[in-house]
């Protein structure tokens, strides 16, 4: 065999071997990307996962469930069960995040479902949890003229964070954004493993 053959048949293995590796063998374990009802985010939630990760969410939430033996994820109602790589197939930007400051959100559309909590949530965290590290994202909603009847999706707010009289403060585009990204968050296909507690 001439050395020119023997080049040609290892650059030829090399890319057969790369090739097993990179592309049929994740192919043959995680199955064709399919078109699924609950898939990669789209819309508004596309824009919302955006939001997220130009806020830096990702650097204090995780979108990882735990299996038992390495956490409490399950059993903290986090997820329904452990995260797989096939729970991510579709999307194209998948903040995972390395640190827990915050609960792990990969399930969070499945454990609250009304945006007007995560609304007010988002304007002042620690109305809802007293002594929580998590900023207030109030720049993210609009102080608007009070013509009549409230808007449906201006916050209720009291006190010190409520407005001057006659105005009130709806959610922004960008709110609205992460927040339908926020509800999209539902790893676990309807009818695997049910919904968590």
């Amino acid at each position: 065999m001439t050395e020119q053959k023997r080049v040609l048949l290892g650059i030829l293995l090399a890319t057969g071997v790369g090739w097993l590796l990179l592309a049929w063998l994740p192919l043959r374990k995680l199955g064709p990307a399919g078109a699924s009802a609950d898939g990669a985010p789209f819309g508004r939630a596309a824009l919302g996962g955006e939001v997220y990760a130009a806020n830096g969410c990702a650097s204090c939430h995780t979108q990882v469930v735990r299996p038992p033996n390495l956490g409490s994820d399950i059993a903290r109602g986090w997820g329904a069960r452990r995260t797989l790589p096939s729970d991510y197939r579709e999307e194209h930007v998948i903040p995972l995040g390395v640190l827990r400051l915050g609960p792990d959100l990969s399930d969070v559309g499945e454990r609250r479902t009304d945006p007007r909590w995560y609304y007010r949530f988002l304007y002042d965290p620690r109305v809802i949890y007293p002594g929580t590290v998590m900023p207030s994202y109030r720049y993210l909603f609009a102080r608007v003229p009070l013509l009549g009847t409230p808007l449906p999706d201006s916050l209720p707010l009291s006190g010190r964070d409520a407005p001057r009289p006659g105005f009130q403060v709806v959610p922004g585009p960008e709110a609205r954004a992460l927040v339908a990204y926020l509800l999209s968050l539902k790893r676990v296909p309807p009818g695997e493993t049910g919904k968590t507690p």
